[in-house]
């Protein structure tokens, strides 16, 4: 499907923006990645896809674009099931920074899909995650017996707004002397 194609279907999403839909037809690639975002809410998954396919084809990938569409291939939401391809794109979003592309690549190398089981990888990028607020990637280190939620340090890294990515959710409780490990 052709990015005309998705963008000439944007107005059918539940979440449906005009001046978006406007600005992504001018090409702004932010805006077509928050596009592809509102179809996969809509549950529009081949619209999704073909706006964030079309972000990375472009080369403009964005570190969203990578995990997005590795959430895509790992889940077969909109695409054919792919492990392999879903790594390829986490690690490329993990690699730009991306706290659910450093979470997902962890979940695939904890269970090795798509990649060898690398337990040492998998501990590393939820590491990573959890210092960026991600509240499964901290969940995951709990169950891991790395994080002892009972010295509350787990809790006062949670993000407590919403499991969306949220940068500038630094803990102010917290310095990184304080942490354990």
């Amino acid at each position: 499907m052709s990015i005309q194609e998705a963008l000439a279907n944007y107005h059918n999403s539940l979440y449906y923006n005009q001046e978006w839909h406007r600005l992504a037809i001018k090409g702004d690639i932010d805006i077509i990645v928050n596009i592809g975002t509102d179809f996969a809410r809509s549950e529009m998954m081949e619209y999704a896809v073909a706006c964030w396919q079309y972000v990375i084809d472009s080369g403009h990938g964005t570190a969203e674009a990578y995990s997005n569409l590795g959430v895509s291939y790992y889940y077969g939401n909109g695409v054919k099931q792919d492990y392999i391809k879903a790594v390829k794109y986490y690690q490329i979003a993990a690699d730009k920074g991306h706290p659910f592309g450093m979470y997902n690549l962890a979940v695939a190398c904890e269970y090795g899909n798509g990649t060898p089981r690398n337990m040492d990888k998998a501990i590393a990028n939820y590491r990573m995650a959890a210092d960026h607020g991600v509240n499964q990637a901290i969940d995951a280190l709990i169950r891991l017996g790395l994080y002892n939620e009972v010295h509350g340090f787990a809790y006062y890294r949670r993000n407590m707004g919403d499991d969306s990515f949220t940068p500038e959710n630094k803990n102010s409780y917290l310095t990184d002397d304080d942490i354990p490990f």
